[in-house]
């Protein structure tokens, strides 16, 4: 598995770490050097002694050369950007990027020495004797001048402020919201200092590294701490750092916005509300409640076990699923809603929609004159899980033995992670088609004999890929397409090892062919354009299949 450094070198592996800037934007956006794997930390800062003169200039003074710096970009960046093509104006956007995440990282840095330094300066006034109350119109006495050094401690204590927190609010004129995100997310990323003086490595180490690189924006970074103190008491040491791993290379190639979507995936896997309740608990709460109809609509409420939800789900998401199109006639699917106004408008809400998926699948259940007595049919409905993560429960007398919390890979294709043992239950009534997937997820191929995916193929596709491949989607399976990685008019053969499912709007975005797909022991990688990424570096979907290492 490669490492989050390894990442980040592949990521800037050309001398400009893969954006230039044009003109005179390029002249003053100079590239943000990159820790490759095995150099030193750069947040390690190596002796005065063995830097060259001008980069042993203090800290204060290099900062006003690059705020000269900034302000002389500054003004002219607006002039300078006007005359820009879309490929240099997102190569600006790339490289301005890189500046605010190096400046989101100092940002973090000052926070905690802001902190350190005040403790520091309230400990050592505290420790100090305690001068005489003085009018101001008294010569200073010697112990008055003895307790001169403490001066900056006094200025520390007799500020006004709480805590860090506050002062920074008022020093940077920034929320006291974002004074204490910076605050606990140094205390997770940086080094610290313990209570003998010894150096203390950051807690999330995986993370400081691609924070301190200017790799990971901060919002993501605080998003994966949170979630990693979220279930720092529930999950072992092993599993914690897949997640620290999965999620910062996430953060690496994606947004924050699906970081934070992955991150309560992995959070929900670990600890799926809690313990799991107990069979009198759930038969005590659940049910189908019929509420007083109000202005001609009738209420109902459900609260359902995960199996009945996900039931219910894959009948009501048949109307839901954007693939569909209304009939010739112009109607709608359902009749909850009444027509729609045209063939290709449809004006029903996705609530509507879920409403006529479920309304139709009992009309069709009713058509059949089947419907048992008592019970109704058994489920039809995908589920997927590792068959050892099925089986690791059991004893060898079937009977299930207790496990602590852990990360399990079963998954259901609306609900997203499930309980081995409810997969278990929904076993136990299912008609179950086993899918054997091999350490290469190399199921089935049927050549070039047909064109169409046929059902058997793509119910593997989708056993393997789980809803749509491509970066950061997440779709689910019922509402793709299976797409030809290699085109069926180029030679491409329809099998598992030469399709991928697709949504509807991705698979357009693929026939356009600016991005390129490949296919590496059953995982989709998407090389994006230039003008997406200049360094062209594959991504694939964490949503449906997260790294592990």
């Amino acid at each position: 598995m490669e490492g989050i450094g390894q990442l980040v070198a592949r990521r800037a592996a050309s001398p400009d770490g893969g954006i230039a800037a044009p003109g005179r934007l390029s002249r003053r956006l100079k590239p943000v050097p990159a820790w490759h794997a095995g150099q030193q930390n750069p947040a390690a800062v190596p002796s005065p002694a063995a830097l060259s003169p001008r980069a042993a200039l203090s800290p204060a003074h290099e900062l006003d050369q690059a705020v000269a710096a900034m302000d002389a970009l500054r003004s002219t960046a607006l002039a300078d950007a006007r005359v820009l093509a879309f490929p240099e104006a997102a190569d600006f956007a790339g490289k301005v990027e890189e500046i605010s995440r190096t400046v989101e990282f100092l940002q973090l840095v000052a926070a905690q020495a802001v902190e350190r330094t005040r403790r520091e300066a309230q400990a050592a006034w505290q420790a100090s004797p305690a001068p005489g109350w003085r009018t101001g119109w008294t010569e200073p006495t010697a112990a008055d001048t003895a307790a001169a050094p403490v001066a900056g401690a006094a200025d520390a204590v007799d500020d006004g402020y709480r805590n860090a927190a506050e002062f920074l609010r008022a020093r940077l004129r920034i929320s006291i919201g974002e004074a204490r995100r910076r605050l606990v997310l140094a205390s997770g990323v940086l080094p610290q200092t313990g209570i003998a003086g010894q150096d203390v490595p950051a807690r999330h180490e995986l993370l400081a590294e691609a924070l301190s690189t200017a790799a990971v924006p901060s919002r993501s970074a605080t998003i994966i701490s949170m979630a990693l103190d979220q279930v720092r008491h529930i999950a072992d040491a092993d599993t914690a750092h897949q997640m620290e791993h999965s999620l910062t290379r996430t953060a690496v190639e994606s947004d924050p916005d699906f970081v934070s979507r992955m991150a309560k995936r992995w959070v929900d896997a670990i600890d799926q509300d809690g313990s799991e309740p107990g069979e009198e608990e759930l038969r005590h709460r659940q049910g189908a409640f019929i509420r007083k109809p109000r202005r001609g609509l009738h209420h109902l409420e459900i609260f359902a076990t995960a199996e009945q939800f996900e039931t219910l789900a894959t009948a009501m998401n048949t109307a839901a699923n954007p693939r569909l199109q209304p009939n010739a006639a112009g109607t709608g699917t359902g009749t909850g809603t009444g027509p729609a106004t045209g063939p290709d408008l449809d004006r029903r809400s996705r609530a509507q929609k879920l409403l006529d998926g479920l309304t139709g699948a009992c009309a069709v259940a009713l058509a059949t004159g089947e419907l048992p007595a008592n019970g109704g049919l058994r489920p039809q409905l995908m589920v997927t899980i590792d068959y050892r993560d099925l089986l690791e429960h059991l004893d060898h007398l079937g009977r299930e033995t207790p496990a602590g919390p852990r990360l399990s890979s079963g998954a259901s294709t609306f609900q997203g992670p499930l309980h081995p043992a409810v997969i278990r239950k929904i076993a136990c009534d299912a008609d179950i088609i086993p899918v054997l997937l091999g350490s290469d997820s190399r199921v089935l191929d049927i050549g070039r004999t047909t064109r169409i995916f046929p059902p058997h193929i793509r119910k593997a596709i989708i056993a393997r890929d789980q809803g749509c491949a491509f970066p950061d989607c997440t779709i689910p399976a019922p509402w793709c397409e299976a797409h030809h990685i290699t085109y069926w008019s180029h030679g491409g053969t329809t099998g598992t090892d030469n399709g991928t499912l697709l949504c509807s709007h991705h698979h357009h975005v693929i026939h356009k062919e600016h991005w390129t797909i490949t296919l590496d022991t059953g995982t989709a990688w998407f090389k994006p354009p230039p003008h997406v990424d200049p360094r062209q570096t594959p991504r694939r979907n964490h949503h449906f299949r997260p790294t592990r290492t």
